[in-house]
């Protein structure tokens, strides 16, 4: 009963969803549902159920069944509209994941076939205009990725970044140099301890950092940053030189 009145208020609730994507993932999921999925006027019945290996699932639309899976158990699926111009609509299977890992699986129905369109990380935000902001949480900042609806291939799309904005302040205690670029090591700046300065871009694709991946397998310590002295002058610096001499607010 109760999880029929969840699938009956999700129905209502989903044009006012997409009129507000932002709060799409702020409702509970599901594990049934009916939706228009394809345009053509006939509600579909959407059920999904765990399957097999930790993290898998069969997707069930009509008499149509895919499996799928994902690194943790999942809690269920909403409908979400992409594009709003087409007639198709979505289907997010999410998992919250070990320690807010969250992940979502998009599929979309012709009519004909089930398909998977992507997986996103983290935190989606669907806008109705063909375009899905992904915020993830990188220790002391946001990033976010912009993923594009190929209608062609109804298939989402990541556009690719070579900076990621971070924007955050924050108080050195330690002194630390600042180089001309990722590749010049020649050095613009050293940071004096109690002075402030403006972390601006981050670069986390990583290049020559080899010999602290032996010690570290996590590439995170050698990604680039952008930083404004106190004084304005602009240089880099790798994450592993500078993690403990800034004041930054990590978390999980």
């Amino acid at each position: 009963m109760k999880r029929l009145l969840i699938s009956t208020l999700l129905i209502i609730l989903i044009p006012c969803l997409l009129m507000t994507p932002e709060l799409v993932f702020g409702y509970d999921m599901v594990d049934s549902a009916k939706a228009d999925l394809n345009g053509d006027g006939k509600m579909e019945e959407i059920a999904i159920s765990k399957h097999g290996l930790y993290g898998g699932f069969i997707l069930n639309v009509d008499k149509i069944s895919i499996i799928g899976q994902l690194e943790d158990d999942i809690d269920g699926f909403v409908i979400v509209d992409i594009d709003t111009v087409d007639k198709y609509k979505e289907i997010a299977v999410h998992t919250p994941g070990p320690s807010g890992d969250d992940q979502y699986l998009i599929y979309n129905y012709d009519g004909k076939t089930v398909k998977e369109m992507g997986k996103l990380e983290r935190w989606p935000k669907f806008f109705g205009d063909g375009t899905v902001i992904v915020q993830d949480w990188m220790g002391f900042w946001s990033k976010k990725d912009k993923y594009v609806l190929n209608k062609e291939r109804r298939a989402l799309d990541l556009i690719p970044q070579e900076l990621y904005n971070v924007g955050i302040e924050a108080e050195v205690i330690e002194s630390f140099p600042l180089y001309k670029s990722r590749q010049d090591t020649t050095i613009v700046d050293i940071l004096k301890p109690n002075s402030k300065v403006l972390v601006l871009l981050c670069d986390p694709s990583p290049e020559h950092c080899k010999e602290h991946l032996k010690e570290i397998s996590d590439n995170f310590f050698c990604d680039w940053y952008l930083i404004k002295s106190e004084n304005e002058i602009v240089g880099w610096a790798r994450m592993k030189s500078f993690s403990h001499k800034l004041a930054l607010s990590w978390a999980d």
